[in-house]
């Protein structure tokens, strides 16, 4: 009779040990994945509404702005993003596919976003990526699109998080604000994605970060500002970077629910489609993807933009269709999870 055992696998070397990645609790994979949706569903929310005054919204939707739609400003389907979207979809997938953030070679995939004639753009952007910066702009289009960055730097140190986004931010946004309004919000994502939490705890942690930051009078007291107030007014200086930050803020702490805190901030006017993109990534962040309605899931990722394709209207590249968001959620956690 034979008793010799079989051979027991060897025991890994350190150099393995080091080498093996940390497994991705599901309760993180699913706060990426609903930032990720929430970006994108915000944004297409929004579009239906875009420039409109509160008082029109109301009027039009007595019940809310509540389910992704054909049509908007724009003429888009449900779930198309708008050029908020479709900017942060060309830097997630640079970063799913290089593994890191190279500000280069995203640079290169603006100016490739922007030869494809999409049908919105910022000033901002436009003049930036045709090399005619703007240094006294305070727009939003920097903040915007940077939700990727947080789901990427979840199992990154915070400061490099904070770095790449203000070297994103200075793509097109020179102005110091835009640089540390971006620094803030994608490492809150970060944050909020490993971390978990209340959006008390994770506005905690943020007001952390500021005690040793060097920032601009005016944002720290947008984020201070949030813990007891939305912005006052969210017309007259439509596409201003602290009302999209402070308004973020302010729908984390006081929001019932994802939904509600999309809903409501596409309900107060303005510059819809972007205010609820940075509200939604924020709020998908904390609440996971099954806080993101179904009717909004579905519609993003079902979308399908292709030129010919019935009740298409603005034809997009494939590249900037969202129905792989979730696929590529998990690609940029995985991609940063170290």
């Amino acid at each position: 009779m034979n008793h010799s055992k079989e051979p027991s696998s060897p025991a890994l070397d350190k150099n393995d040990a080091e080498a093996a990645p940390r497994p991705i609790p599901a309760a993180v994979r699913s706060r990426a994945r609903g930032c990720m949706l929430g970006q994108l569903s915000g944004d297409s929310l929004g579009s239906l509404v875009e420039f409109r005054s509160p008082e029109q919204i109301r009027a039009a939707y007595p019940h809310g702005v509540r389910e992704l739609a054909d049509g908007g400003t724009f003429h888009t389907l449900a779930g198309q993003p708008t050029d908020d979207s479709e900017m942060a979809l060309a830097m997630a997938r640079q970063i799913a596919t290089l593994g890191r953030y190279c500000a280069l070679r995203t640079g290169k995939q603006y100016r490739d976003w922007l030869k494809s004639h999409p049908f919105d753009c910022g000033n901002t952007i436009a003049r930036a990526l045709r090399g005619e910066p703007n240094p006294a702009s305070q727009a939003n289009g920097a903040l915007m699109r940077i939700s990727p960055m947080g789901i990427f730097g979840a199992g990154r140190p915070r400061a490099d998080v904070m770095k790449w986004a203000k070297k994103d931010a200075a793509l097109t946004h020179t102005h110091p604000i835009c640089g540390q309004a971006n620094a803030l919000y994608a490492a809150l994502i970060a944050h909020a994605v490993a971390e978990g939490g209340t959006g008390q705890e994770c506005y905690a942690a943020l007001l952390g970060w500021m005690k040793r930051m060097k920032l601009e009078d005016a944002l720290r007291r947008a984020v201070e500002n949030a813990a007891h107030e939305a912005p006052h007014d969210y017309m007259s200086q439509m596409g201003w970077v602290l009302i999209a930050l402070q308004n973020a803020l302010w729908q984390m702490l006081h929001a019932p629910s994802l939904e509600e805190g999309v809903v409501d901030t596409v309900m107060r006017g303005g510059d819809t489609d972007t205010n609820a993109a940075i509200a939604g990534a924020l709020l998908g962040a904390i609440y996971g993807e099954d806080a993101v309605p179904a009717q909004w899931r579905e519609a993003v990722l079902s979308c399908r933009p292709e030129k010919g394709r019935e009740g298409v209207t603005q034809p997009r590249p494939e590249l900037y269709w969202p129905v792989d968001a979730v696929e590529l959620a998990d690609a940029l956690l995985e991609a940063g999870w170290k």
